[in-house]
């Protein structure tokens, strides 16, 4: 499987989308074959639109299907192509995602205008019909369409500067997205005791986080001791050697995080059997998705591996998924028993 992949990505380096493709549609594994052709939709962006969409669309997991689609909607705004946007918006089965790519593009569509000073536009000069408003209503303040044409205040839209910080772009790291039910409380006027859980053991671990940054390192662990647990904060303490019980890891993308960065600097020894006892629990309760977590943190290694010629790196991707080919081959025998 590993190996498929590596032609795959080679196919794509080499600029063969035909071999790439042909190769992706032999791969027998869901899973793989999903981030195979993810692969090949992104690629054809700036190619063919129509065929990166369609590619995007038969991705047999939904979830990489939603998350190919998202991309092919963000991307085809920043070029302008609003109806190419709206129609990869429009297969993205996943509602949540559909609407915030939907509003990604009406985000899109007023900056470019006001970019270009333009205070009114007709809806066939950007490609796009009555129906297409419909789905990206409610319009970004400012905007407002009447007659077949968008009309723009300029006074009101966004600045870019606002503009970008209203969208979270897909390739943004979680680990660099603030709480926003913290990151709005006044850390000068408000004592921890004034607030009910959970939201007072976030605002220590932000605090903590701020004395992370600063170099107060014994501040951070003093505050660790008093949530127990927690997201980042535990998994950063945990790399520099000041908290060994990665158990105290419990927000799921920080025990992902951990696990990856265990991955990457451990030899494969030692570094396997702690991230299987980090996803413990998950092992227990959802086997399937264990299995899908493994296979998940194999694809990003051998990405890894391969950008910087890693060679350990690829062999560590490659234990690890057939650990998972073969803790997903015993669940579904356990099922036969």
């Amino acid at each position: 499987m590993i190996e498929e992949l590596l032609r795959v990505r080679k196919a794509l380096e080499d600029g063969d989308i035909e071999k790439a493709l042909k190769i992706a549609n032999g791969i027998q594994d869901n899973y793989w074959r999903s981030y195979a052709l993810k692969w090949i939709a992104q690629e054809l962006v700036p190619i063919n639109p129509e065929r990166a969409r369609k590619i995007a669309g038969s991705i047999p997991i939904t979830s990489l299907k939603s998350d190919a689609l998202l991309y092919l909607s963000y991307e085809f705004s920043k070029r302008e192509r609003f109806k190419d946007a709206v129609e990869s918006a429009k297969l993205i089965p996943d509602s949540y995602t559909k609407k915030k790519a939907l509003r990604r593009i009406s985000n899109a569509i007023a900056e470019a205008l006001k970019s270009k000073n333009i205070l009114e536009v007709k809806l066939s000069d950007l490609g796009l019909e009555e129906a297409d408003v419909e789905l990206l209503k409610p319009l970004p303040e400012g905007v407002k369409y009447e007659d077949g044409k968008f009309l723009i205040d300029a006074n009101i839209v966004k600045t870019t500067e606002d503009f970008k910080n209203e969208v979270v772009d897909v390739t943004e790291r979680p680990e660099e997205v603030k709480s926003p039910d913290v990151g709005e409380l006044d850390f000068e006027n408000i004592s921890p005791e004034d607030l009910p859980e959970p939201l007072k053991s976030s605002f220590l671990e932000h605090m903590a986080l701020d004395y992370l940054e600063k170099g107060e390192v014994d501040k951070a662990v003093e505050i660790l001791k008093i949530i127990g647990k927690g997201g980042p904060l535990p998994r950063l303490l945990f790399f520099i050697g000041r908290n060994q019980d990665i158990e105290r890891v419990i927000r799921p993308i920080d025990k992902v995080l951990l696990a990856y960065r265990i991955l990457l600097l451990l030899p494969r020894e030692d570094a396997i059997p702690i991230v299987e006892h980090i996803f413990e629990d998950v092992k227990k309760a959802n086997p399937q998705k264990f299995s899908r977590i493994l296979k998940f943190l194999s694809f990003e290694l051998l990405e890894e591996g391969k950008k910087i010629g890693n060679k350990e790196l690829i062999a560590k991707s490659k234990e690890l998924f057939e650990r998972a080919q073969r803790h997903s081959s015993s669940f579904s025998m356990n099922l036969l028993a």
